[in-house]
């Protein structure tokens, strides 16, 4: 009886990376469980490597002729998978990572011997260059661990620690639908599951994740403002959408006054690209620029709001806009917000005052 359940999304790939991540999955010592292949409008020759492994009983290939998502690709290959009643445990992986021999082993194991709240389990996981080799020394790697190990599940809403190596319960999938929010799909997963079960840690590394492969997404995302922008958008309205759900209201109110036409996107950046991410950021508008100059640069972020005022109003701030969180915080260009950090500095010396 296969009941595992792993799916790989393709698009296009580099030609030796999918070999090994596919070769790597048939090679696992846990033998009973099936991997669907979802093609998403991949090239001819991505797809001529994957129809290379379609006589093992346990590879399913779904084809897409055209490019829909990662999303998409995923809720089509899991939608299969779901029909299958012996499959009880699921996963996925990306096509230029390489999973060790005993990831499905190890993983289901402990989804199996855990407590029945508990629906996720995550391992570590190394780093691996374009070469496989792993980029931490053993210290590096040790504090990777310890740091994934020392998260508790409400951290979720901080960072996206549960990582690439990972397994959950069918029952608990079939409760919260399916993945969407490209390309934070597994974040936002992951903060709507773990609202329904909890979750367990191997502090042991169980696969490869291939940082900065030459096609993957990742490396736009690094490299390509557009790309970010939109990513860093995405990632904010699922912890936006968490909060919602959990009814857990913004710490901070940041105010940022808006009396001539200096005021930059980088500035503006500077914030949304802070570590502390607990705020609402109020734009108090009087030049009626910051809406057109934040559309026109792609800029989004569900905690903002602009509120365009006259000079009369502008004048008393305090009149304008009344902030209902415990914390406000009033931009001035005299705060220096380069350091991601500088923000959690900032609202840590408010606390103790």
């Amino acid at each position: 009886m296969n009941d595992v359940g792993m799916v790989m999304p393709v698009y296009n790939q580099e030609p030796k990376y999918l070999r090994l991540s596919i070769i790597s999955v048939l090679q696992q010592t846990y033998k009973n469980f099936y991997l669907v292949i979802v093609i998403d409008g991949a090239n001819a020759l991505t797809r001529n490597i994957i129809y290379q492994f379609k006589n093992d009983p346990r590879i399913i290939i779904i084809d897409n002729k055209v490019n829909q998502g990662i999303s998409n690709a995923l809720n089509k290959g899991f939608d299969y998978l779901s029909q299958l009643n012996e499959v009880q445990f699921l996963t996925w992986g990306s096509s230029d990572n390489i999973v060790y021999p005993h990831f499905i082993e190890k993983l289901r194991k402990k989804l199996k011997d855990a407590p029945p709240d508990v629906g996720l389990v995550y391992s570590s996981f190394h780093h691996i260059n374009a070469r496989g080799k792993i980029m931490h020394n053993n210290i590096q790697q040790l504090n990777i661990r310890k740091w994934q190990q020392n998260k508790v599940i409400n951290d979720l809403l901080d960072s996206s620690f549960i990582g690439t190596s990972f397994m959950y319960k069918k029952a608990f999938a079939e409760r919260i639908g399916g993945y969407y929010l490209d390309p934070v799909q597994t974040y936002d997963y992951w903060l709507r599951l773990t609202e329904i079960c909890n979750i367990e840690f191997i502090p042991e590394e169980l696969m490869g994740y291939r940082l900065n492969s030459r096609l993957s997404l990742s490396k736009e995302i690094l490299f390509n403002i557009d790309k970010h922008r939109w990513w860093r958008n995405q990632f904010n309205i699922a912890r936006h959408m968490a909060r919602k759900r959990r009814k857990i209201a913004y710490e901070t109110t940041i105010i940022f006054p808006v009396q001539n036409n200096d005021v930059t996107i980088k500035e503006i950046e500077n914030i949304l690209e802070q570590q502390y991410h607990n705020y609402q950021l109020i734009f108090i508008d009087k030049t009626k620029q910051i809406q057109p100059k934040l559309k026109n640069t792609g800029v989004k972020d569900p905690r903002i709001t602009v509120i365009e005022v006259s000079d009369a109003e502008f004048s008393n701030l305090d009149k304008t806009y009344k902030p209902m969180t415990p914390l406000k915080l009033v931009y001035s260009k005299n705060i220096n917000l380069t350091n991601v950090h500088s923000l959690s500095n900032i609202i840590n010396q408010m606390k103790t005052v």
